[in-house]
């Protein structure tokens, strides 16, 4: 059984997570838990404009505990009504739990995650070329820089078929961690029929060391994974993602994985990350695994 956590707020971004998730689910014996960060008393905490112990703060409060009333039966009608709806196959297959949780969604979420060891987070973002968020960050982002499971970012506006997951573009660096997320990805798509491209990135024209890294990895993967098509392919161009989106326009993708890079401190703070960047800059689900 797979275990795959959904973060919701009700949003229809996150709502096609949920969808893309149960999908999903459907082609495992799989575990879904809808999760709910509730933070409005966290929020009335750090208020610093609103003093304790003064009407103005009991009426925050009062509609504070309303609130907590209405969303945590919202949430159990999601959930119902998910039930409801699901066929013989996907109730055998599918064990479906909700769950209601005080604080941040960047806070709680690493925090039930690496506890409870998902096989998977599935979340939603919206629309692409967010300047804004891609410059300060976004509760998805947040996570990703957290949590040790693989994070599959679902854009709000994602058309794919979500029956079939026909082409996976797997982004690679060439060393130890390549192996170790294909491993994970095969893992996760193997009841589809997935043909996975495999695809380095050079600045220039790829040197010796390159062509020797990937002749190596195909030639693990042509023992290891003799059932899947992998075909591997080295891109060139000094722009990453300009790059990357030539190349998709080229050969149309339904899932972009990669392995998140880790940096410094210094090119966190002046550079945001390539995983940052993709976040915002693609409508394909994008699959993010822990380096």
């Amino acid at each position: 059984m797979i275990k795959i956590l959904v973060p919701v707020n009700f949003s229809e971004y996150s709502l096609n997570a949920l969808t893309f998730a149960l999908t999903l689910a459907e082609k495992f014996p799989a575990g879904v838990f809808i999760l709910h960060c509730f933070s409005e008393y966290v929020s009335l905490e750090e208020e610093p404009l609103v003093e304790k112990e003064t009407p103005e703060f009991y009426d925050a409060k009062t509609s504070i505990e309303k609130k907590d009333h209405e969303t945590r039966e919202k949430l159990k009608e999601l959930t119902g009504n998910i039930v409801n709806s699901m066929s013989s196959l996907q109730n055998k297959n599918i064990q479906l739990e909700y769950r209601f949780e005080y604080g941040y969604p960047e806070d709680v979420i690493p925090r039930i995650s690496n506890k409870e060891s998902f096989d998977v987070i599935i979340m939603g973002t919206k629309s692409k070329g967010e300047t804004i968020k891609e410059t300060l960050g976004s509760v998805t982002s947040d996570v990703v820089q957290k949590v040790t499971a693989p994070v599959l970012a679902v854009p709000s506006h994602s058309t794919i078929d979500l029956t079939q997951l026909g082409k996976v573009l797997f982004l690679i660096e060439l060393n130890d961690r390549d192996y170790i997320s294909l491993h994970r990805l095969i893992r996760l798509i193997s009841p589809f029929h997935t043909e996975i491209s495999a695809v380095y990135h050079s600045t220039g024209k790829a040197d010796k060391n390159v062509i020797r890294k990937m002749e190596q990895l195909r030639t693990y993967c042509d023992s290891t994974y003799r059932n899947y098509n992998i075909n591997f392919d080295i891109i060139t161009g000094k722009n990453y993602l300009k790059t990357l989106e030539e190349y998709i326009t080229e050969n149309p993708t339904h899932l972009i994985a990669m392995t998140r890079r880790k940096r410094t401190l210094l090119r966190k703070v002046f550079s945001p990350s390539v995983t940052r960047k993709m976040l915002f800059n693609t409508d394909i689900p994008l699959l993010i695994f822990h380096s």
